[in-house]
């Protein structure tokens, strides 16, 4: 049995890299891999729940003596303590692909992979590229790293150098791979359409439907602007509904200054908000089997795994329209009415909108939820043809056709 040496320069179990990164892993070990792990870490935070043995396990130690800096994200705001590319040194920079390159090497000498999974078309992945030559590596492109290649024109030159040269790109859907073929110079025949899945035994349909006396809508996801939280708020106190009628539920953290400044905008909301925090996959499908709406207003996303698992609870969902997501999902769930697509505002730098286009995405958010409340309290029913698409988005037939290329 295969080998497989997984490597992020994330820390491995939040955001959706962090997530497909933990998926990947519970597949391979469900299908007896031997799998090892190289991963940036605080030395505060090494008790994680990950299915990797400690022998196996190759961490990145960040805020050290070699490394005396913050884990540097692959967004510019993160749910954990981290600095942004665009605000690195070329000293720092040396620091950082030092500590990687020393950690991978470990790996390789002593974990001895057949296969290499890495996560981003960003440095890190590169740098795999450049110093190891032998090994199959197939790279996972999340979106963010698209993101830091178009806002971070420094470090283009160095991820394409050893990108194009990966074995195997995996993307989240087929507008993605166009894309990756566009800006890494990457040949169309190595770039293969995969996408994210749901974890079924975490995201499930509930046995009852649930009554609808209180509409519960949900959000899940980081606590910041980019996610589109501060106008979910607003479009939420825009309807024309009592407080005792329906409530919102946001689970998912922040830092700073924009985390303090959403919360406020809940405390003082005229409709009910209720903050979760961080909660784990398991908690959240039980959150989303006690929901009725789930409401993803980001202004930029690769692939939204967090919409993917609340359709696979039950849920109706409102997003934004994403071109990826539509894609991905397909027809039969896009004119489903299952799922409601708002038109984005425009953007300034990817993911910024512009001033005067807020208070429209705003309008348009809030008529896209009274639809979905509309739907749910005339009794919308499911039909098979759309319970079955999203049956086939399961981590277990994802991992099926990655297992395909190792």
């Amino acid at each position: 049995m295969k080998k497989i040496l997984h490597i992020i320069s994330q820390y491995p179990g939040k955001t959706g890299s962090g997530t497909y990164l933990n998926q990947l892993i519970i597949e391979g070990n469900k299908k007896g891999y031997t799998q090892g792990l190289v991963a940036a870490l605080y030395e505060t935070e090494r008790n994680i729940q990950l299915e990797i043995s400690e022998e196996n396990f190759y961490p990145v130690m960040f805020n050290t003596t070699k490394i005396p800096f913050p884990i540097v994200g692959m967004s510019d705001t993160m749910p954990y303590n981290t600095i942004n590319y665009s605000d690195m040194s070329n000293e720092m920079l040396t620091k950082w692909k030092e500590g990687f390159k020393e950690a991978v090497l470990r790996a390789v000498d002593e974990f001895k992979p057949d296969v290499i999974i890495t996560h981003h078309l960003w440095i890190l992945t590169s740098l795999i590229r450049m110093v190891i030559k032998d090994i199959r590596v197939i790279a996972i492109c999340h979106g963010t790293d698209i993101r830091q290649f178009q806002k971070n024109p420094r470090y283009r030159h160095y991820v394409v150098k050893g990108c194009k040269e990966i074995d195997l790109v995996l993307s989240l859907n087929q507008e993605q791979g166009k894309i990756i073929n566009n800006l890494y110079s990457i040949p169309k025949d190595k770039i293969i359409t995969i996408g994210g899945g749901f974890d079924e035994e975490k995201f499930y349909p509930p046995d009852n439907k649930l009554p609808g006396h209180v509409v519960k809508l949900i959000y899940a996801g980081k606590l910041s602007y980019a996610k589109g939280v501060m106008s979910l708020i607003r479009a939420y106190n825009m309807l024309n509904m009592k407080e005792d009628e329906i409530e919102l539920s946001i689970a998912g953290a922040g830092i700073g200054f924009e985390e303090k400044t959403i919360k406020e905008a809940g405390y003082n909301s005229r409709l009910k908000v209720n903050f979760l925090g961080e909660l784990s996959q398991k908690k959240l499908g039980k959150v989303f089997r006690n929901s009725h709406i789930f409401i993803m207003p980001s202004f930029y996303e690769g692939l939204s795994l967090v919409t993917i698992e609340a359709l696979a609870t039950g849920l109706m969902v409102v997003a934004s329209s994403i071109g990826g997501l539509k894609s991905f999902l397909g027809d039969k769930i896009n004119n489903s009415g299952i799922i409601e697509y708002v038109e984005l505002p425009k953007l300034d730098n990817v993911d910024l909108p512009l001033k005067d286009e807020i208070p429209l995405y705003e309008e348009r958010l809030k008529k896209a939820i009274e639809k979905q409340i509309y739907r749910l309290k005339e009794g919308y029913i499911w039909n098979d043809n759309v319970k079955n698409r999203i049956s086939q988005l399961s981590w277990i037939n994802i991992y099926n056709r990655i297992e395909e290329y190792f």
